[in-house]
């Protein structure tokens, strides 16, 4: 069980990355609700990935191990290596319709 949930937290972790980053940068980041939205929604959003990962870490408590750690860098691969298809695809079609 704590491996799933060290996947878990990895990947909202790493959700929030580029919502964040955009935010702090003034870029416009599309977030579930609203594409584009503003650079400050984006900072929000990832605080708000960020604070989901504390709240399930403090109420999950999982006992953290070298595979536990491994889990966590397991799901942050995931969902950067899902993040990186998904905006490389969307950037090509653009590119392609104009």
């Amino acid at each position: 069980m704590d491996s799933i949930i060290c996947i878990v937290l990895g990947m909202l972790f790493a959700n929030g990355v580029p919502h964040f980053v955009k935010g702090i940068t003034a870029e416009k980041w599309a977030v579930p609700w609203k594409k584009p939205a503003s650079a400050s929604t984006n900072v929000l959003w990832g605080i708000v990935n960020w604070l989901v990962v504390v709240i399930l870490y403090a109420l999950f408590k999982p006992d953290i191990n070298s595979f536990d750690a491994a889990c966590f860098v397991i799901g942050m691969g995931i969902t950067g290596y899902y993040l990186a298809l998904h905006w490389s695809e969307k950037a090509n079609n653009e590119n392609d319709a104009a």
